[in-house]
């Protein structure tokens, strides 16, 4: 949960969770450094525990820049680090950026162009593009004029899918801090939740240019672990659905569908020659017939396929953790 009482100031607040991304962190920063544009700026990093001297490369690389705030704290997690970043940030509008992902020099300017083109959409998102070879990259050529499409009801493609990581996306202050931020009790992947909390309520602007580039490879991300990120994702889902249950039935039954065929299409890829007799192929049969309540706990029975050793949530419930 996000709380703020800190006065808004025009600009741009970065907002960089940091966790053991040494091995990254100065093309990062200096990819930050080179964002182009007439506008203020704030610079927030949230250590979140760093035991491989990353903080030290924020504080000797920033040695020398304007407004920057470091803030140190004990491993919480993506979701805590990033509220805490949001609880910092001073300026109206925010750009997250993950401390492996780099920067396009007019990313900053062009999504923050399309949301003072609409004062309506809570956030702006860009393009990312994967690559392996980091000297191939051009990420100082100038985008121009890149065009927008304004998505007036993005709730439901915010449900099916992670629509983007942080990097693409810069969203309005006000509108983080109105609905408390990330989702703490996911304690990773923490976009996903913080989208869906946004699209409830305001458009999404998608912008036709590629804002954020990721390397293919980086060891010990944790989406690279397929399972664990898909418990993550299903239990994000049971928890909005709790959290908001007006939310409307035919949505609430689409999702309990597409996470019950998620689950059985993952049983079938990854399982045992049984899986026609496991409790998931049933609960993708059943969710063609319609769901009248429960939602929330059908989405959280179809997580238990992906129940894995993470620490964090394997064998609390979503009723337990939400206690």
């Amino acid at each position: 949960m996000v709380e703020s009482a800190l006065e808004e100031k025009p600009g741009v607040s970065f907002v960089v969770p940091v966790y053991n991304k040494a091995a990254w962190l100065e093309d990062v920063l200096g990819r930050i450094k080179a964002q182009r544009g007439d506008f203020p700026r704030q610079y927030v990093f949230v250590d979140d525990g760093s035991t491989d001297g990353s903080l030290e490369i924020v504080r000797r690389v920033t040695a020398d820049w304007d407004d920057v705030l470091i803030w140190e704290q004990p491993n919480a997690g993506s979701a805590a680090a990033t509220n805490r970043g949001i609880a910092l940030a001073e300026r109206e509008f925010v750009k997250f950026v993950d401390a492996d992902d780099l920067l396009h020099a007019d990313a900053t300017r062009v999504l923050m162009e399309a949301l003072q083109d609409d004062r309506d959409a809570c956030l702006a998102f860009g393009r990312a593009v994967r690559f392996a070879e980091r000297d191939a990259l051009d990420l100082d050529r100038a985008i121009e004029n890149p065009s927008v499409e304004r998505m007036d009801r993005p709730l439901k493609p915010a449900m099916a899918n992670s629509l983007f990581n942080p990097t693409q996306f810069m969203a309005r202050r006000k509108a983080l801090v109105a609905v408390g931020g990330c989702d703490e009790r996911i304690v990773f992947s923490q976009e996903y939740a913080l989208t869906m909390r946004l699209a409830r309520r305001w458009p999404f602007l998608r912008v036709r240019a590629d804002i954020a580039f990721l390397p293919q490879e980086v060891a010990g991300r944790l989406s690279n672990n397929e399972g664990r990120q898909l418990q993550r994702v299903t239990r994000s889902l049971a928890y909005f659905l709790r959290d908001y249950p007006q939310t409307p039935w035919p949505l609430k039954q689409w999702v309990c569908k597409r996470a019950a065929y998620r689950a059985w299409k993952y049983l079938h890829r990854t399982e045992r020659p049984f899986w026609l007799f496991h409790p998931a192929f049933w609960r993708q049969a059943r969710c063609w017939l319609p769901i009248l309540s429960g939602h929330a706990d059908f989405i959280e029975r179809c997580g238990q396929v992906f129940e894995t050793a993470d620490p964090h949530v394997a064998g609390r419930s979503v009723k337990e953790a939400a206690s």
